[in-house]
C-alpha cells in the first residue's frame, strides 16, 4: 500500500505521461518493426521449408510409380513367354523360372499361374497348387488385361508365409495379366503377390538423408486412408483433415494433436500403370522444427529490442523532463496561491514565450479569482437567504392546499400504475374506516358491490389518453359494512408514450339522492297505476289532435293497443263520419291541444 500510492501519484504527473508517451511510441514502433521482420522471415522460411518438403516428396512418388510400372511390365512379359503360351502343358522349367524370378526380387511373396477356370497350375513353393482362386479380385480383373491391386490382407497365403511368432498379418499388392495361347485363346491368369514392405523400402531409399533429423514424416494415402508400414489403414479417409491441393503445401493441424501444427505437403503418385490406384504422398513436418533456424534470430532480435527499449526510454525521460519543468513550476505556484491567497508566487522566470504568456494569464486569473471569491461569498449568502424565504413560503402554500383538500367532503385518492395509494384525504379515511398511515404505499381496491363490478370494469376500460375521464355511479361497502352509493370521477394520467402512470379519483356519497329517486319512482308507479285504472278515460292531445298520453281505461273502450295510438292517431279517428263533418265546421278556437280531459 505504501509503495503503490507514490507510484500511482507519479504516473499521474505530466513528466511520467510524456515519458510513457515518447518511450512507449518508440518501443511500440521498434516492436512493430521487429514483429513485421519476424513475420516476413517466418513466411519466407515456411516457403523454403515447404518447397523442401515438395522436393523431398517428388522422388519418392516417382520411385513408387516406377516400381509399380516395373512389376506390371514384368508380369506382362511373363504372360507372353513361350513356355507359358504353348498349347501343351506346363513343364518343370516354368516352375524353376518362376522361382528364379521370386528370388531375384525379395519382395515377391508368391507367383502363380492358373487355368481358365481359376485353378492354380504352377506356383512358387507349390503354394495354393490345385486350389481354385476364381473368386479373388486379381483373377477376375486379370482376365481382361493387366491389373494392379491395392494393399489387401493375404487371405490364403498368410498362414503359409507369415514369419513364425509374428502377430502382424501379411498385406500384399497384386499384379496380374491374362495368358493367351498362340491362337489368342484365353488360357488363364498369371499373378504375383508383392509384400507391402517394398513400399517402405522405396520410401526409405528415396528419402533424403536429412529426413530423420528434420522430423519429416512420409504418409501414403489411398482411397481408404493413411496406410501404415504394414499396409493397414492407420487413419480412415473420413478422419483426415482437409489436405492441401495436389502439388501444394500449407500449415495445418492434424486430428491426433490439435495443438501441434505441421507444415504439410501433398503430391500425387503418378499413375503409369493401366490401373490407377489414386495414391497420394503426404509429407509433414512439425512447424517448430521447420522454423528452427529462426529461433536464433528471435534471440538476437530480443536482445536488440531490450537495448533499444532502455535507450529510448532514457531519451524519452530526458525530453519529458525538459518539457514538464515549466508546467511543474506553474503547478507549484498555483498551489501556493490556493494556500496563501496571494499571486506573488506566480512571479518566476520562464524560457519559452508560450509559458511566459501562460504565467501572465495565470497571474491575471489569480487576481480575478480572488476578487470573484469575495463576490461569490456575498452572492452565496444572499442566495441562501432567498432560498430559505422561498422554502418557507412553499411550505406555507403546501399546508394551505393540504388543508383545503382535507376539508373537502368528497373522498379523494390517488393511485399509481400498480394500484398503490399515494394520497388519501380525511373523507376517504372516514368512509372506509382506515387510518392514513395504514393505506399509503399499499395496494387498495375498494370493495365494489358484486352486481356493479361488470359495469365498473367496462367503463374503466374505455379510458384513453384522448378521453382520460370517466364518471360512474356504483355501490361500495363502507367501513361499517353498510352499502353506500357513490359517484366517482376517475381521471387517468398518462406519460408522453401513452402509458398509464396514475389514477385520481374524486367521489361523493349519493346514497340519500338514490334513496329519494327510488321513492320518487315508486310514487310515480303508484300514480301511473291510479291513472290507468281510473273509472273514467283520460287522455292528452298535441296541437295536431294526436294522442300524447292515454290511460288503460280509454284504450279498453277504443279496443286498441297503446303503441297503435300514441303519436299516430287522434280522437277524431274514432268518431262517426257525420260527427267528423260537424267537427270540421267548428272554429279552431274550439280545439285545445296538450290538455287532458275525462272521457265518460
Amino acid at each position: 500500500m505504501t509503495l503503490v500510492s507514490p507510484v500511482s501519484h507519479w504516473l499521474q504527473t505530466t513528466r511520467a505521461r510524456l515519458t510513457l508517451l515518447f518511450g512507449g511510441t518508440a518501443v511500440l514502433t521498434g516492436l512493430a518493426i521487429g514483429f513485421v521482420a519476424d513475420e516476413v522471415l517466418s513466411r519466407h522460411l515456411t516457403e523454403l521449408s515447404g518447397q523442401s518438403l515438395m522436393n523431398a516428396s517428388q522422388p519418392i512418388a516417382l520411385a513408387l510409380s516406377q516400381g509399380m510400372l516395373e512389376r506390371e511390365r514384368e508380369i506382362s512379359l511373363l504372360s507372353h513367354l513361350p513356355m507359358v503360351t504353348r498349347p501343351d502343358g506346363y513343364g518343370p522349367q516354368l516352375q524353376a523360372h518362376l522361382e528364379q524370378i521370386r528370388q531375384s526380387y525379395p519382395f515377391y511373396s508368391w507367383i502363380g499361374l492358373t487355368d481358365d477356370a481359376g485353378v492354380v497350375q504352377v506356383a512358387t513353393g507349390n503354394l495354393l497348387l490345385g486350389q481354385n482362386v476364381s473368386q479373388r479380385p486379381w483373377f477376375g480383373a486379370g482376365k481382361n488385361g493387366p491389373y494392379v491391386g491395392d494393399a489387401h490382407d493375404a487371405v490364403l497365403l498368410d498362414k503359409h508365409l507369415r514369419e513364425p511368432g509374428s502377430s502382424v498379418p501379411l498385406r500384399f499388392m497384386d499384379y496380374a495379366s491374362p495368358v493367351r495361347g498362340q491362337d489368342s485363346v484365353f488360357k488363364g491368369v498369371i499373378s504375383a503377390h508383392v509384400n507391402w514392405a517394398w513400399v517402405q523400402d522405396i520410401i526409405r531409399r528415396s528419402s533424403p538423408v536429412s529426413v530423420a533429423r528434420s522430423g519429416m514424416e512420409v504418409l501414403l494415402v489411398n482411397k481408404d486412408g493413411v496406410l501404415n508400414a504394414a499396409g493397414a489403414v492407420e487413419l480412415p479417409r473420413s478422419a483426415l483433415p482437409i489436405l492441401p491441393s495436389q502439388g501444394q503445401f500449407q500449415v495445418m493441424s492434424w486430428g491426433e494433436s490439435p495443438g501441434q501444427r505441421y507444415l504439410t505437403g501433398l503430391v500425387p503418385v503418378p499413375s503409369q500403370t493401366i490401373t490407377d490406384l489414386g495414391w497420394l504422398l503426404v509429407t509433414r513436418q512439425p512447424l517448430e522444427l521447420a522454423l528452427q533456424p529462426i529461433n536464433q534470430l528471435h534471440r538476437i532480435v530480443a536482445v536488440l529490442l531490450a537495448l533499444m527499449t532502455v535507450m529510448l526510454v532514457g531519451a524519452a525521460y530526458w525530453a519529458a523532463r525538459r518539457f514538464s519543468q515549466p508546467v511543474e513550476k506553474l503547478a507549484d505556484a498555483a498551489r501556493q496561491v490556493e494556500t496563501t491567497g496571494r499571486f506573488a508566487a506566480v512571479d518566476f522566470k520562464t524560457e519559452t514565450v508560450e509559458f511566459q504568456h501562460l504565467r501572465s494569464a495565470l497571474q491575471s486569473m489569480t487576481q480575478g479569482l480572488i476578487d470573484g471569491r469575495v463576490a461569490l461569498e456575498r452572492a452565496n449568502a444572499d442566495l441562501e437567504h432567498r432560498v430559505q424565504e422561498r422554502t418557507e413560503a412553499l411550505h406555507r402554500s403546501e399546508q394551505r392546499y393540504l388543508s383545503i383538500l382535507e376539508d373537502q367532503t368528497e373522498i379523494i385518492c390517488r393511485f399509481d400504475g400498480g394500484n398503490r395509494l399515494t394520497f388519501v384525504n380525511d373523507a376517504f379515511c372516514r368512509l372506509f374506516n382506515f387510518k392514513r398511515e395504514n393505506l399509503l404505499g399499499r395496494v387498495w381496491a375498494p370493495v365494489v358491490h358484486p352486481d356493479d363490478y361488470p359495469q365498473v370494469a367496462q367503463k374503466l376500460a374505455t379510458v384513453t389518453p384522448a378521453n382520460p375521464v370517466v364518471v360512474m355511479e356504483n355501490r361500495v361497502f363502507a367501513g361499517d359494512g353498510a352499502v353506500r352509493w357513490c359517484q366517482f370521477s376517475n381521471r387517468a394520467l398518462f406519460d408522453d408514450d401513452g402509458q398509464l402512470v396514475e389514477w385520481q379519483s374524486v367521489g361523493r356519497d349519493i346514497t340519500e339522492r338514490r334513496q329519494l329517486e327510488a321513492e320518487l319512482a315508486r310514487a310515480s308507479e303508484r300514480f301511473q297505476d291510479l291513472y290507468d285504472k281510473a273509472p273514467c278515460g283520460y287522455y292528452a292531445l298535441d296541437r295536431h289532435g294526436k294522442y300524447v298520453h292515454i290511460n288503460q281505461q280509454t284504450l279498453s273502450w277504443l279496443g286498441v293497443g297503446r303503441e297503435e295510438v300514441v303519436g299516430k292517431l287522434g280522437w277524431p279517428t274514432f268518431l262517426m263520419p257525420k260527427a267528423r263533418r260537424c267537427l270540421r265546421n267548428f272554429s279552431p278556437s274550439c280545439r285545445r291541444p296538450e290538455k287532458s280531459a275525462p272521457l265518460s
